[in-house]
């Protein structure tokens, strides 16, 4: 149904606010209904709570419509009525102001990209530093979260430039300041990586999410020069066999190379 609606590419909260206003329409016309025929909601539960439920189960159904995540139907189906069980237990107002500023500010990404905070292990950061070639690079973590991958392989790697660019105000902050600490020649950028040019890097390291990585191959084949390498940690290209896949005794994660040369037209 998203697709029908131009919703297609729209980031899931967008989605899921529109299906809980659908639902909550639904809802309230279903309990009108109800109260109209004569039916008395406090004989089981509250009509607050009856009208929670039948939105968080409208919810349900809607957000499959949608085609949304199966995760999704879950948290459509409770939120409405963890709403009703804050209220009951008058929990204050602040606590969830608090609670939504720490959270947005650590997983805004998620919103705009689709692409929730993973950090990665000190394993992979060395296994990077040995595969790379043994001369000055120019080196760009996308997603760079609190900057621990930069930081190390600038250590690793003195001679390179380092750079990270993290869209998540408080994980950047927190980079930045570790880096200052740490007195790290890494760079931190707040931004979007989208925006930057990969033709200036020869290796991009991401740690993304699955629904990032075709538009990163899109951008990467298009951007990256050919002696270039494009390192994705967990998460494949979808129908690209990688150059090398390089595996971690205390990880079960891979890390997926891929050196962009091999796949330009010859």
């Amino acid at each position: 149904m998203a697709k029908y609606f131009g919703f297609s590419k729209a980031p899931p909260a967008l989605i899921a606010l529109l299906v809980q206003g659908i639902a909550f329409v639904l809802a309230s016309t279903l309990c009108w209904l109800l109260i109209q025929l004569g039916f008395h909601f406090y004989k089981w539960l509250p009509a607050l709570a009856c009208l929670l439920i039948t939105q968080g189960i409208c919810a349900y159904f809607l957000s499959a419509q949608f085609k949304m995540a199966h995760w999704w139907r879950y948290i459509h189906l409770v939120f409405p009525l963890a709403i009703w069980v804050a209220l009951e237990l008058h929990i204050p107002t602040s606590y969830f102001v608090v609670g939504f500023i720490l959270t947005g500010a650590l997983f805004w990404s998620v919103f705009i990209t689709q692409v929730p905070f993973y950090p990665s292990k000190p394993e992979v950061w060395t296994a990077v530093s040995e595969l790379l070639p043994g001369k000055k690079l120019r080196i760009l973590e996308i997603g760079s979260g609190l900057g621990n991958f930069a930081i190390r392989i600038a250590q690793l790697r003195p001679e390179s430039q380092v750079e990270g660019i993290e869209i998540a105000p408080l994980p950047w902050l927190i980079s930045v300041v570790q880096a200052k600490f740490l007195t790290s020649r890494v760079r931190f950028r707040l931004g979007n990586y989208e925006k930057v040019n990969f033709s200036d890097y020869d290796l991009i390291f991401a740690y993304l999410s699955p629904a990032a990585m075709p538009e990163l191959w899109d951008k990467a084949l298009l951007e990256m020069n050919s002696e270039s390498l494009l390192i994705s940690h967990e998460f494949p290209v979808p129908g690209i066999d990688e150059s090398q896949k390089m595996r971690f005794s205390s990880d079960q994660r891979e890390c997926f190379v891929y050196f962009i040369g091999q796949y330009r037209p010859t």
